[in-house]
């Protein structure tokens, strides 16, 4: 067994018996089994322990081996001369604190399936690993652990946002501009979008957003993606005002191997939702005053309505014609952005300024905004779950991507709640 099940199985009292015996016959009960300690110093504080009836207030430590007391160096540190009982699941040595005083030791027997189930838990490829044993949580207690992994996400990526806000010298507007780009395109082209914004400053754009043709070329340009663009008479006009505003701003490309178009729909291709941020940009400025302004959802949302100039009507890429098709952004899409830049931004406004109206408001957005569909939210489907808000979902991805994915079942509090309720179920 390792370690971190034995903290697991003393933090949660999943021993065999209540009463121990050390080596020599001492009678050890468990009154308290303490504060599960997860920073330096011993693993568990404010413990109360009877030996031989006689109580013990003070510190554990939990060891696979009691020798690990020395191999870990407590031997010689006074922070661990308050433990007053050291438990193991081998007794190999007696243990002694800096003082020279022995500290008594016990060894903690976990039920043999619940070590089991924790480790097929770590070892299954099938997602959520711990599918077999849901059925014990009550879906009350899910939720509300579900609420709880929602803001541990939210907080996450303000923590993200906020080290922007840092980058960009405090200055809101960049802030978001470069974390929205960051999810303009999805997944596949974030990095070349996030870059973008880094190399085409958001107050640049502002300057000529009543000029669209000049937008478009300065995104288009700054893209890479123009040079070999062809030369129909749109594209010469994008040249030739993005060749004299590429001097005028000092501006620079990124690399045009970043762009990916393979594998995706042609509504995604960059292009198209390169011509889809020109059109945001003329259309929505003083972004963040608009959203500090919206009341409802709907609001918002209609932030991101947009749509391309008409060289995009029968185009999804340079030199390629296509059948006339308007391109506008989805409402997934919007929601989408809502979700991963608009609700976080707002949080992280709300916490620096002051304003608790306006993060109560970005949590009921997030709530009324309909449940996202993947891979991970699918699998949760199949366990006989079922999701109605972004808040929610949200809350998935991050048990998966924190927890499944990195097999921390001990840290995950739906895994302990399966693991406790395996213990239940043993009847022990």
């Amino acid at each position: 067994m390792k370690e971190d099940f034995l903290q697991y199985v003393w933090a949660n009292s999943l021993y065999k018996r209540n009463e121990f015996t050390t080596y020599n016959g001492k009678k050890v009960r468990v009154l308290r089994t303490g504060e599960w300690n997860r920073d330096a110093g011993p693993d568990f504080f404010n413990a109360r322990v009877a030996v031989d009836d006689v109580i013990l207030a003070g510190n554990v430590e939990v060891h696979v081996r009691s020798s690990d007391w020395y191999r870990h160096g407590h031997h010689e540190d006074v922070a661990y001369n308050s433990v007053v009982l050291s438990v193991v699941q081998t007794d190999d040595v007696r243990v002694y604190d800096s003082s020279g005083r022995e500290i008594e030791c016990i060894v903690l027997e976990a039920v043999d399936d619940l070590y089991e189930e924790y480790e097929y838990m770590k070892s299954c490829r099938q997602q959520p690993a711990c599918a077999k044993g849901l059925e014990s949580i009550e879906d009350s207690r899910f939720f509300i652990v579900l609420q709880g992994l929602a803001f541990e996400r939210l907080e996450r990526k303000v923590g993200d946002m906020r080290h922007l806000l840092e980058q960009t010298g405090n200055d809101w507007e960049e802030c978001f501009y470069r974390f929205l780009c960051k999810y303009w395109a999805g997944n596949v082209n974030s990095a070349a979008f996030y870059q973008l914004a880094q190399y085409l400053p958001y107050k640049i754009l502002l300057k000529y957003a009543n000029r669209p043709e000049i937008v478009e070329a300065l995104i288009f340009g700054v893209s890479g993606l123009l040079e070999k663009a062809g030369d129909e008479e749109y594209v010469q006009l994008l040249k030739r005002e993005y060749a004299y505003y590429r001097v005028k701003h000092q501006l620079m490309e990124i690399p045009v191997q970043m762009w990916r178009f393979m594998r995706i729909r042609p509504d995604n291709f960059p292009t198209v939702r390169l011509a889809l941020l020109a059109d945001f940009v003329c259309h929505f400025q003083m972004i963040v005053s608009r959203l500090m302004e919206a009341e409802s959802l709907k609001e918002a949302l209609a932030c991101f309505d947009v749509d391309t100039s008409s060289y995009w009507d029968n185009h999804y890429a340079f030199q390629r014609k296509s059948v006339v098709r308007k391109k506008q952004m989805g409402i997934r899409t919007r929601q989408i952005l809502l979700i991963n830049a608009v609700v976080p931004f707002l949080f992280l406004y709300a916490k620096e300024q002051g304003k608790e109206g306006l993060a109560e408001k970005a949590i009921r957005w997030l709530e009324e905004t309909e449940a996202e569909s993947n891979y991970i939210i699918e699998a949760w489907k199949r366990c006989g779950f079922s999701f109605d808000s972004a808040l929610q979902t949200q809350a998935l991805i991050q048990l998966r991507k924190e927890y499944c994915d990195k097999h921390l079942c001990l840290k995950c509090r739906i895994g302990r709640e399966v693991l406790k309720n395996s213990y239940k179920d043993n009847g022990i």
